[in-house]
């Protein structure tokens, strides 16, 4: 993402990730999210060692929301039905 402010770059980045929507899966996503959200990444107070410098970020999970299992799940049957 572009911005020519660093918190809007920020935002827009954040946004296209929750926008985004894979079913089925395992994305880096959410560890994407932890790095916009971290504090030192949020005050451009980082380098390219900053993963290296932050194994803990690596310890996500991925959450699904229940509107998007139900929409899975609404589309499995819908194909199985031949609808």
């Amino acid at each position: 993402m572009w911005s020519l402010q660093w918190e809007e770059a920020l935002n827009r980045a954040e946004r296209a990730l929750n926008d985004m929507r894979l079913q089925g899966i395992r994305t880096t996503a959410p560890y994407y999210r932890q790095i916009l959200q971290h504090p030192d990444f949020r005050a451009g107070s980082f380098d390219t060692s900053f993963v290296d410098q932050h194994p803990e970020l690596l310890e996500y999970s991925e959450r699904s929301r229940p509107e998007d299992v139900a929409l899975a799940i609404a589309a499995a049957i819908a194909a199985h039905a031949g609808l």
